[in-house]
């Protein structure tokens, strides 16, 4: 099933609201505004749980949220089921606070001066502060989640939050060691695809469902959450500073292959492929475009396009059971949101 959209030029960054034609992310969040609002808003009081003299620098940190997308994934699976109460803003809360967290650490171990079109707190304030912070910040969900009095909740944003930290982990200890894509797509799912994973099977939890639609749901997050992993590191690849709003090349300044990458070294033949490891060997960003005619040449973009679109199938099919409502229409839209980001690289690079 081809996700693929056609649609203008993008000028405002990855997550644009302003794309003729296409489904802007006021389609998505809208049957959820207020809950989110509600969430902000709890973001910013827990700055107020530490000490008073970390009150305003955890208030910056948790005040850089970018759409919510986990909480939204988070408040569309549980309104698609049943109704939002006032723990759900708690758990909500819970789960963007890990995620957070976890931006603090990545930015640090990647080195990355931009985030969002602005400098990264590490940047700013230093690699020290910014891992001590990130530890406050998870540490303060998971206190926050033990005041859920949910046992099976707090278990799950445990386990989660665990899941992470393994994954972060073991991409660091093995970063020259991804060759395979099961390497590759193992690292994310417990990277980036658990958290997502995470939301959608709370979202049904908090609402009630049957064990079955909890496990629906969270293969709908996983799907949804490692699709858009593949994208964010195509974007590391095939994007600019300017369109991403964040630093760039810098996955393979450390390292790491991606699956642009992976697929590269599979495809290319005997010269070009060492042509491209001397490339990598001895990387700047500022080398990127000399991997982009090799990347062209063998259709790169288009063949992780194409495994994305099977990826956001599962999504699709994970979520298909669920009765008709403003909520699933949105689940159904956000897969194809996130599916026209990455055909945008296309467009844009014509790759």
């Amino acid at each position: 099933m081809s996700l693929a959209v056609t649609y203008q030029n993008l000028e405002d960054g990855p997550f644009s609201d302003t794309i003729q034609g296409a489904i802007q992310w006021k389609d998505i969040a809208t049957c959820v505004s207020s809950f989110l609002e509600s969430v902000k808003s709890e973001l910013l009081s827990q700055s107020k749980a530490f000490v008073p003299e970390l009150a305003e620098t955890c208030s910056q940190a948790l005040s850089c949220q970018g759409k919510l997308l986990r909480p939204t994934v988070f408040a569309l699976t549980a309104s698609s089921i049943g109704k939002l109460n006032k723990k759900c803003i708690t758990v909500a809360t819970v789960i963007e606070m890990i995620h957070l967290a976890s931006l603090l650490h990545d930015d640090v171990i990647d080195g990355a001066d931009i985030r969002r079109k602005q400098p990264t707190f590490a940047h700013l304030c230093g690699n020290r502060t910014a891992i001590l912070l990130g530890d406050c910040i998870l540490s303060q969900a998971a206190y926050l989640a033990a005041s859920l009095d949910n046992k099976q909740v707090t278990q799950k944003i445990l386990s989660s939050a665990r899941s992470i930290c393994i994954g972060e982990t073991l991409q660091s200890l093995h970063t020259l060691d991804i060759h395979t894509h099961e390497q590759y797509f193992k690292v994310i799912s417990l990277k980036t695809g658990e958290l997502f994973a995470l939301a959608s099977e709370l979202g049904a939890m908090m609402t009630g469902a049957s064990p079955d639609v909890c496990g629906q749901m969270r293969q709908y997050g996983m799907s949804l959450g490692t699709a858009y992993q593949l994208y964010d590191d195509c974007v590391d690849i095939f994007s600019s500073e300017k369109v991403s709003g964040k630093s760039q090349g810098i996955d393979l300044s450390i390292g790491k292959q991606t699956l642009p990458i992976l697929l590269l070294l599979e495809k290319a033949d005997a010269s070009d492929q060492k042509q491209v490891l001397s490339i990598l060997e001895n990387w700047t960003p500022e080398r990127t475009s000399e991997l982009l005619p090799f990347l062209k040449r063998y259709s790169i973009l288009s063949s992780c396009i194409s495994i994305e679109e099977n990826i956001l199938s599962e999504a699709s099919q994970a979520i298909s059971e669920l009765p008709p409502s403003e909520s699933r229409l949105c689940l159904e839209r956000l897969i194809r949101f996130i599916s026209q980001q990455i055909n945008n690289l296309l467009l844009n690079k014509k790759i």
